[in-house]
């Protein structure tokens, strides 16, 4: 005799695969296309098995087996669910808690299908043989019925037990009390425990002692319910890895008292590192905006990092020379953290994955090393470590930990700019200061020389006439001294505008030389600095004559102002370039100070000379226009600038009219 088995799907397609490959003479394979079409079936006919689609419209595979277990006729039909939407564990639970036996996930293997449809066809007409053989119960020995009831009952229990043994998760069956009375070989093979260590309350011993109070709680919370507990399990590797817990009560007929709780336990470790990862971003996002003290905050973020993520916790920067310092570690253990290549990482701005990495002092670990990249520069590493294989890293974990050192990484950098932004508000406010004070020196002496002017012209006196002269020249060199000061901080502002521009043009160095002595002849005179000039080649070269005359008479009137005595002028001709030194016999600059001794507001000596520490600034950028190169010696005995500008050969080969094209603009604009 044929037995029925009903197919549930919505498409014709999935209908025709199971039909292929159940097609069989001791089938019959009843189709249906949507629930409803379903129910009908099941109110006319009898079936061993349901084999039932999950996506339907109007009424989906859960809710349809919900309505079959509520009926008495087809209760106790095992139902089979198919999918091909997901192997996530809540359309599993789902589909175990709306009734199903098994799950299958599309597309199946037709090998599998079989035989779990085979299973369950025996078990049928088995079943079926029981009711035959009631009707013998008058004409056989009660005896012999109950030793072959027995035989179909174990049968069933072996063939149920196979079932669950198949499954993945843990499955489980205990006493109201504790007791244990079933687990599937999965208990078996994740706690390394055997069946005597197992029975009683001996399985107990894998459970995390915080979560089993907390089990224990839940089930006298709810007696009779169905519930879901998240707990620690030990592996046999004597780990604890998070599984959630689900019971359901096991009663006779309708009687309330609880006969057995039967249930499975679902590995969610990876669900539950997630959570953490994504927890931690939030967390830390909080941390990094709450403060700019990004050593306050790394702190913070190891922390959370250790509680979340890791065992160890690593946050290295590079300082303002370059070496790495770390500025926040957390570790389980006062041993010290081994490096594992985080200047390589900054170097390469590329992270490190090592799922399993086995460590002369740490043992079994898994590892990520990630850089600290922001705006394509890389500030420092972030390095987390599991150790003793408690947890592996995997490519998900990766991104999540790079997404962390991108928001420490923006952290770090916006610290560095608001320091540097302070930094920079004190350097103006001392530049406002010098330079209120400059520029107010010559207009307080200009101001008294025309006081003076105006008191000789009131009184008409014919001898204070004569001082008049004397009194205008020294006005006008207080206004030279101001127009002075006024086009240096022109200079800058150009700079600072991108419109410092250059006017290259054919001259010579003895040119340029010679005007910049003639010009400044009575400052060496009225200084009492004795100035030595060696001989001055007469070559050709394509400068901007202004600005390198202005290179030349900021040196030298350095050198007045801060090393008066012997100051010389060196010109030596190289084959491509031209080197231009200035040298003093002073006390020399302080090593520390010349790193800097070519920014903005930089003064390299004391407060006592009146400067607004702009002038080496401008050289520098002027030698840079020309693509020229400036170094600095100094030591007690005195300091030498020597500056090396291209002669110009190839912009005169290139375009020999350019230059005067651009001198001709460059003084139409000023």
């Amino acid at each position: 005799m044929k037995v029925n088995i009903l197919v549930v799907d919505d498409r014709a397609e999935g209908l025709m695969a199971v039909e292929a490959v159940l097609k069989s003479p001791s089938y019959n394979l009843v189709l249906a296309k949507s629930g409803m079409e379903a129910l009908k079936f099941l109110l006319k006919d009898e079936f061993a098995v349901i084999l039932m689609d999950v996506q339907m419209p109007e009424m989906n595979g859960f809710e349809t087996a919900e309505i079959i277990k509520t009926r008495d006729k087809s209760k106790d039909i095992p139902i089979i669910f198919m999918s091909a939407i997901s192997q996530d564990e809540q359309y599993v639970y789902q589909g175990y808690k709306a009734g199903a036996i098994d799950y299958i996930m599309k597309p199946f293997d037709p090998y599998i299908l079989k035989s779990k449809v085979a299973i369950f066809v025996d078990l049928y007409q088995k079943n079926i043989k029981l009711l035959e053989q009631a009707h013998l119960l008058h004409e056989i020995e009660i005896k012999t019925y109950t030793q072959a009831l027995d035989r179909l009952e174990l049968e069933s229990l072996r063939k149920y037990r196979y079932l669950a043994d198949s499954i993945p998760q843990i499955v489980f069956r205990f006493l109201p009390n504790g007791v244990h009375e079933y687990f599937n070989k999965v208990w078996f093979q994740y706690t390394g425990f055997s069946l005597e260590m197992s029975q009683g309350h001996g399985w107990q011993e894998a459970i995390h002692p915080d979560d089993l109070s907390s089990i224990y709680a839940t089930l006298k919370k709810h007696p009779s319910e169905e519930i879901e507990v998240e707990c620690r399990i030990k592996s046999q590797k004597g780990e604890y890895r998070w599984h959630l817990v689900q019971f359901g009560p096991e009663k006779y007929n309708d009687q309330e008292e609880v006969v057995t709780w039967f249930g499975t336990a679902t590995d969610i470790e990876e669900r539950k590192r997630n959570e953490g990862f994504q927890r931690l971003l939030v967390n830390a996002g909080e941390v990094l905006v709450s403060s700019l003290n990004y050593k306050l905050t790394f702190e913070k973020v190891a922390d959370l990092a250790t509680q979340e993520i890791a065992d160890c916790c690593r946050i290295e920067v590079l300082n303002e020379k370059g070496k790495l310092e770390t500025v926040a570690l957390k570790q389980d253990t006062p041993e010290n953290f081994p490096d594992f290549g985080s200047m390589t990482i900054i170097e390469s701005g590329k992270s490190l994955l090592k799922p399993y990495l086995s460590h002369e002092e740490l043992g079994e670990c898994s590892l990520m090393v990630v850089p600290l990249t922001i705006h394509a520069r890389t500030l420092g590493s972030l390095t987390l470590l599991y150790k003793q294989s408690r947890h592996k890293y995997d490519e998900g974990h990766l991104k999540t930990a790079e997404e962390l050192g991108r928001r420490v990484a923006m952290a770090l950098e916006n610290s560095v700019l608001y320091d540097l932004s302070q930094k920079a508000v004190e350097v103006r406010n001392d530049f406002l200061s010098i330079a209120s004070h400059e520029l107010n020196t010559p207009m307080t002496s200009l101001k008294l020389q025309l006081q003076m002017v105006q008191r000789i012209l009131d009184s008409k006196d014919s001898n204070a006439m004569n001082r008049f002269p004397v009194s205008i020249g020294n006005s006008l060199r207080q206004v030279d001294r101001m127009i002075g000061l006024i086009n240096v901080l022109l200079d800058v502002s150009k700079i600072q505008s991108g419109k410092f521009h250059f006017a290259f043009g054919k001259t010579t160095v003895s040119e340029i030389v010679q005007e910049v002595l003639e010009r400044n002849k009575e400052v060496f005179t009225l200084s009492g600095c004795e100035l030595y000039v060696s001989n001055i080649p007469d070559m050709l070269v394509i400068w901007d004559k202004m600005r390198v005359e202005q290179v030349i008479v900021n040196l030298l009137m350095n050198a007045v102002k801060y090393a008066p005595g012997r100051i010389e002028l060196n010109v030596f001709e190289g084959e491509e370039t031209v080197d231009i030194e200035v040298r003093d016999y002073g006390k020399g600059i302080d090593k520390e100070k010349i790193r800097n001794i070519f920014d903005r507001f930089t003064r390299a000596t004391c407060d006592s000379i009146a400067g607004m520490g702009l002038g080496l600034y401008i050289v520098k950028q002027i030698v840079d226009g020309h693509e020229g190169v400036i170094k600095v010696n100094s030591s007690d005995q005195g300091s030498s600038f020597v500056i090396s500008l291209p002669k110009g050969d190839q912009l005169r080969k290139a375009n020999p009219l350019t230059a005067l094209k651009e001198m001709e603009t460059f003084n139409e604009r000023d």
